[in-house]
This record gives structure tokens, sequence and C-alpha cells, in this order.
């Protein structure tokens, strides 16, 4: 049994196996029109549109 403040056996096996993974997804910026890296991605949700798609760089609020 981990201690306090310690990761169980478990949760310690599955840090040491997650990749990094980046890749292009399918979907594309509404600013420029580019499909977005996985890493770059910015999703919003926006009432009456529904979800909306960024590179992190491109959206800002305001």
């Amino acid at each position: 049994m981990a201690k306090k403040g310690e990761l169980s056996k478990t949760a310690r096996a599955s840090l040491a196996q997650r990749d990094e993974k980046d890749f292009l997804t399918a979907r594309s910026c509404a600013k420029c029109g580019e499909l977005i890296m996985l890493k770059e991605l910015q999703p919003v949700k926006v009432l009456g549109a529904g979800m909306v798609f960024y590179h992190k760089q491109h959206y800002t609020i305001g």
C-alpha cells in the first residue's frame, strides 16, 4: 500500500509507460483554416454554434 503522498505501483507504472503523443487532428482552426496538431488544439464551446477549434496561440478571450 502506498504511503501518504506516494503513488501506487499501478500509477507509477502507467506514468512510466505513457508516451507523449502529438499528431495532426482532423480539426481545422477557425481563424486560419489550417489543420491543428493535438498539443496546439484549443476547443471552445460557442453558444448556438457548438464546438469551435483554434490553435492555442490564435485563441484570445475578449
